[in-house]
């Protein structure tokens, strides 16, 4: 049997003593959807996903769609439906996904902390997206912010406004300082994608002098498919939501991991783990009127230090 893990994540769950942890939780991780997971991934309006385009950036993107924008024939494949589409119709995804067939997705219900894994490779037809799963696994509720989407019977189309960058200005800086969630897209030598969530409260992203974007690992499911694909590769793409706003920040850029940071303050800020990773921008994206939806927040994680 192929072990589920590639060399990067079995180096870092053996250097911070987690491999025992891991073999035991990597029995979560399965080629398909679980079945009783397959209700929760056709009802959600949103999906995460992570693509990598021609000059091998990665980005983390968000597709909002109404009722029916997902769907799992099988549990071996999800179809996402552009027609149902109501966020961004050129959001970078598309144009990435025409280069590259392997992505990331998350799927994450924010309102009870719920989320799925799911990594694999697309095909294109007309105006369906086959997604050909062979990686799928939950994760614990831990760091989500409570947020409740609103469902009308149908969401309002989009008229979206792009624009790119490369420094980041005093608006992006107070966009990510504050930032309670973030999603980042990485992936390992092998060219699998993965997306994934992080949060906690604000403040808890920090921008060095030398405009590093700093942030803290905290304790999870000993996987380290994050930390493990940035061993490897250290490329990665960030995706901010301004809930309020209804605009996105993407950008693609490149990491660097912090162990053994063990000062009381560092220790604090990691919930113990003294694990921090670096990010360094290439550019970004920023989009208006992204989509028309609209969030309610309803608390912190608990878990939040």
């Amino acid at each position: 049997m192929t072990d589920v893990f590639h060399s990067g994540e079995r180096d870092i769950q053996n250097r911070v003593g987690e491999a025992e942890m891991a073999a035991h939780n990597k029995m979560m991780i399965a080629p398909s959807i679980p079945r009783g997971a397959i209700n929760f991934v056709e009802k959600q309006p949103m999906a995460i996903v992570g693509s990598r385009n021609a000059a091998h950036e990665l980005w983390a993107s968000i597709l909002i769609g109404n009722f029916g924008f997902v769907k799992v024939p099988d549990p071996a494949t999800i179809i996402f439906d552009t027609q149902q589409l109501v966020s961004n119709p050129a959001d970078i995804f598309f144009s990435n996904i025409a280069h590259d067939n392997q992505i990331g997705s998350l799927f994450i219900e924010l309102a009870t902390r719920k989320r799925l894994r799911v990594n694999g490779s697309v095909g294109i037809e007309n105006s369906k997206i086959e997604f050909h799963v062979e990686q799928a696994y939950p994760n614990c509720p831990k760091y989500i912010q409570r947020r409740v989407i609103s469902m009308p019977e149908y969401f309002e189309q989009t008229h979206s406004k792009s624009r790119e960058g490369i420094e980041l200005n005093e608006e992006i800086i107070n966009w990510i300082k504050s930032a309670d969630t973030f999603f980042v897209a990485s992936a390992g030598l092998d060219g699998r994608l993965d997306a994934s969530h992080r949060g906690g409260n604000p403040g808890f992203i920090e921008i060095l002098e030398n405009g590093m974007i700093k942030i803290p690992d905290y304790p999870g499911n000993s996987l380290f498919s994050t930390f493990g694909n940035m061993l490897q590769n250290p490329k990665a793409g960030l995706l901010f939501i301004d809930f309020e706003k209804r605009q996105t920040l993407q950008l693609t850029g490149t990491t660097n991991l912090l162990f053994d940071q063990t000062s009381e303050i560092d220790l604090a800020r990691t919930r113990g783990t003294g694990r921090f990773w670096l990010f360094q921008h290439a550019r970004w994206i920023i989009t208006q009127e992204h989509h028309r939806v609209d969030w309610n927040f309803l608390e912190y994680s608990p878990f939040n230090p």
